[in-house]
C-alpha cells in the first residue's frame, strides 16, 4: 500500500469512526427518544453496523459496494419516515408518501443499468435532491409558522440541519463519482477523503447534538 493509499485509508477509517459518536449518545438517551426520532435512531444503528461490516470486508478483500446500494434505500426510507412523523402533526405529508415510490423506481432503474458493482449510483443523487428538498421545506414551514419557541433547543432542528449539510455538501460528489472513478480515480479518492469526510463530520456532530437535546424538557 502506497503512502497516498495509506493516508486515504486512515482518513476513511476516521470518517467511519465518527458514526460511533451519535450511536453512543443515542444509546445513552434511548429512553428519551420519541417516535419522531426513532427512524433516525435506527438509521444510526444500521450505519454503525454497515461501517463495521465494510471494515471487515475490506480486511478480507471482499467488495462492500452492494451494501452501499442497499444502505442508500434504507437511509432514504428512514429519513423520509422522520419527516413524515414530524409533519403529520400539522398536516398529511402526502408528497413524502408519493416521493418514496419515485425514489424506489430510481433505485430499480439504477440497479438495472449499473448493477450493484458501481462505486456510487444514480439513486444516491436522487436521494440527495429529495432530502435537500425535505430539509429546506422543514425550515420554511417551522420558521413561517413559529412552531417552536426556542428552535435551537429542539432535537429535530439539529437532525434536519445534519441532513441538509450532509446531502447538499455531497450532492456534486455523488453525481459525478462514477464519471470520475473512470476518468481520474486518484482525484476522486482525494475529493472523497476531503469533501465527504468534512460533511460526514458535520453530519455526525449535528446528529449527536440532536440526540443530546432529547434531554431538554
Amino acid at each position: 500500500m502506497s503512502k497516498q493509499q495509506l493516508v486515504f485509508f486512515y482518513i476513511n477509517i476516521a470518517s467511519s469512526g465518527l458514526s460511533l459518536v451519535p450511536f453512543v449518545i443515542s444509546i445513552i438517551n434511548f429512553t428519551k427518544i420519541d417516535l419522531i426520532l426513532k427512524p433516525i435512531f435506527w438509521l444510526v444503528v444500521i450505519n454503525v453496523t454497515v461501517e463495521i461490516l465494510s471494515f471487515v470486508f475490506l480486511q478480507l478483500n471482499f467488495s462492500n459496494k452492494y451494501m452501499l446500494h442497499y444502505f442508500t434505500v434504507v437511509e432514504f426510507g428512514l429519513i423520509s419516515l422522520f419527516y413524515s412523523f414530524f409533519l403529520k402533526d400539522y398536516f398529511k405529508p402526502l408528497l413524502i408518501y408519493l416521493l418514496i415510490p419515485v425514489f424506489l423506481l430510481a433505485a430499480i432503474i439504477d440497479y438495472k443499468v449499473y448493477g450493484l458493482s458501481s462505486s456510487y449510483n444514480f439513486s444516491s443523487s436522487v436521494e440527495c435532491i429529495l432530502l435537500i428538498f425535505y430539509s429546506l421545506f422543514f425550515f420554511y414551514y417551522v420558521l413561517k409558522n413559529l412552531i417552536f419557541e426556542n428552535l435551537l433547543s429542539t432535537p429535530v432542528f439539529w437532525i434536519n440541519t445534519a441532513v441538509l449539510f450532509y446531502f447538499s455538501g455531497n450532492l456534486i460528489l455523488f453525481v459525478f463519482s462514477n464519471y470520475m472513478a473512470v476518468i481520474d480515480p486518484l482525484k476522486l479518492a482525494i475529493l472523497w477523503s476531503v469533501i465527504h469526510t468534512f460533511f460526514n463530520l458535520l453530519y455526525n456532530v449535528f446528529l449527536s447534538i440532536g440526540f443530546w437535546k432529547t434531554r431538554v424538557k
